[in-house]
């Protein structure tokens, strides 16, 4: 006997879903992406910033691909996103990483 799920859709067919799901989240999060992308989806961020930043060690982790391409890890850049959220701008920033 087969068991469904509230959509009447066979239990197992909700499984392979939330696989793909997951799967996908996944393969976003390992995406790479370059300073323009960033400056692009991440308002406020420019290329310029994420240039600076780099120099001075202030900036999210990235992966050196040659001596002039770096790219960021979405999942990364955005945890380290996360990790710099305050209430105010005297609060401090939790410590990089």
């Amino acid at each position: 006997m087969t068991s469904f799920d509230r959509n009447d859709r066979p239990i197992g067919q909700c499984e392979m879903e939330i696989r793909e799901q997951q799967r996908a989240e996944e393969n976003r999060r390992n995406e790479l992406l370059s300073r323009d992308d960033i400056e692009r989806d991440y308002r406020g961020i420019t290329r310029r910033w994420l240039e600076l930043a780099a120099l001075s060690g202030n900036g999210p982790p990235m992966i050196k691909i040659s001596p002039r391409m770096v790219r960021y890890q979405r999942g990364i850049f955005e945890d380290w996103l996360s990790a710099r959220t305050v209430r105010s701008t005297s609060e401090q920033m939790a410590s990089s990483a």
